[in-house]
């Protein structure tokens, strides 16, 4: 038992960050104690671990204040100790040793290095009250050349669309200038360099953003004979239908992971998918599902603030007292029903939930190419591609398309687990054959 005690030391990369961690351990016959820290951090806080058990070669430990456990063996031979993480339905690879460890690096091929073969410039984009700020990217062909706003996602974003320790929108943005055609990517209002207030803003907010850059573009001399055209990634998709919508500017759309069908029908099948596929647990994935689909109608239903509030707290304290054991287990009911009225209870759900594809396609006739990635869990991708196709109006029909791209998840990378957690331990940030099919398509668009 003596063997194990004394300080280890890990790194590891979770959710697309670097972290490393040190581990105290003092097993005796009477006591277990031991505690863990980040030595990244100033205050070198040692928080203490419970739970600590070693069965022949198998240790667990928790930090249950933090959801955090650890099971692994320690192999006296080598004087490691190997296991496995899990922390709020992640987990995550670790070796811990007695030597200090390097910070990993994580390791994304695609980002582009200088020096660059286009230039970028700097650029504010007005919107009422709002500045936004962004990176132009503009080719060294000469021009005039199609420009392509981008518009991320849910969750506040800048302009490279940093997330999971990816940077899609820079890899994009560099892909196209080497192919002939320039990008707008911008910070999400609140966020980065951009003002205004992200948590208060509603989808309309979001697409009056879009709006607004390609209506700046448009008013830039050196676009005016260009194509201006809008790529959004998964909600930023919703964005570019409703900155389209009654808009001559717009000369073409890309949905990349985008809802076909409706904001509501694709929140409750993810509520479904994604738990059955990080668990595999069916009952749980339908309790889920089922949970949501009733807190969406009561969100729906209700106007008034202070009474939906209310009518909320109720549902959730009645569904928290039947939620699967591993719900409670998870999280007490205040961080239950705060969680929930956080996601679920303001204007933008309720702006999202109402939202259906089709009510903006049959307005429109330009071109629009929808690329869902075959293993996407958060925007099923066949009823949303079909949503697609059935929705484009006849004027748009003919030169448009929807397609499924096999093997990519949400981030239209090549996936293996397929899992949401997955993102941030693959090295590809976006896959080349959705850019190449992208860059094919717009250079093919019939000219005005």
């Amino acid at each position: 038992m003596s063997q194990i005690n004394g300080l280890w030391h890990t790194s590891f990369t979770v959710m697309g960050m670097s972290k490393r961690l040190d581990l105290s351990l003092e097993l005796t016959a009477k006591d277990t104690t031991g505690w863990i820290r980040d030595p990244e951090m100033k205050s070198q806080t040692k928080i203490p671990i419970d739970g600590i058990k070693l069965y022949g070669d198998s240790l667990l430990f928790n930090w249950t204040a933090g959801r955090l456990s650890f099971e692994g063996k320690y192999f006296p031979q080598g004087d490691t100790l190997n296991g496995i993480f899990h922390q709020a339905g992640l987990e995550w690879n670790a070796l811990f040793t007695r030597e200090e460890q390097a910070l990993k690096k994580l390791i994304r091929p695609q980002e582009p290095k200088p020096p660059f073969p286009y230039q970028e410039e700097e650029v504010t984009i007005e919107n009422e009250e709002v500045m936004l700020s962004g990176t132009l990217t503009l080719p060294t062909v000469s021009g005039p050349y199609p420009v392509i706003v981008l518009a991320s996602g849910s969750g506040a974003q800048d302009r490279n669309c940093d997330i999971m320790g990816h940077k899609p929108f820079l890899v994009i943005a560099d892909y196209l200038a080497r192919n002939g055609i320039a990008c707008l990517r911008f910070d999400d209002r609140g966020t980065g360099k951009s003002t205004g207030v992200y948590m208060s803003s509603t989808l309309e907010d979001f697409a009056s953003d879009v709006k607004a850059c390609v209506h700046s573009l448009k008013s830039d001399d050196r676009f005016v004979n260009s194509p201006v055209g809008i790529a959004g990634h998964s909600e930023g998709g919703m964005h570019a239908l409703m900155a389209a919508q009654k808009n001559k500017e717009v000369s073409f759309i890309i949905e990349l992971a985008s809802v076909g069908t409706s904001g509501l029908e694709v929140f409750l099948q993810q509520q479904y998918d994604i738990p059955l596929k990080e668990s595999g647990d069916s009952a749980m994935a339908v309790w889920n599902r089922e949970f949501f689909r009733g807190a969406c109608a009561l969100v729906g239903a209700e106007k008034n603030t202070e009474l939906r509030t209310k009518k909320l707290n109720t549902y959730l304290d009645s569904q928290y007292e039947i939620a699967p054991e591993e719900v409670r287990k998870s999280q007490p009911l205040m961080s239950f029903k705060m969680s929930v009225q956080m996601l679920l209870n303001n204007e933008w759900f309720r702006q999202f939930q109402t939202y259906v594809a089709a009510d903006y396609l049959k307005k429109l006739s330009l071109p629009i190419l929808a690329i869902n990635g075959g293993s996407d869990l958060q925007v099923e991708p066949e009823m949303n591609t079909l949503g697609f196709a059935r929705g484009f109006s006849k004027k748009s029909r003919s030169k448009s398309d929807a397609v499924v791209v096999p093997g990519l998840n949400h981030l239209m990378q090549h996936c293996d687990k397929c899992t949401v957690s997955e993102y941030s331990e693959l090295e590809e940030t976006f896959a080349t054959d959705v850019m190449e099919t992208m860059v094919e398509w717009v250079k093919n668009l019939p000219q005005h």
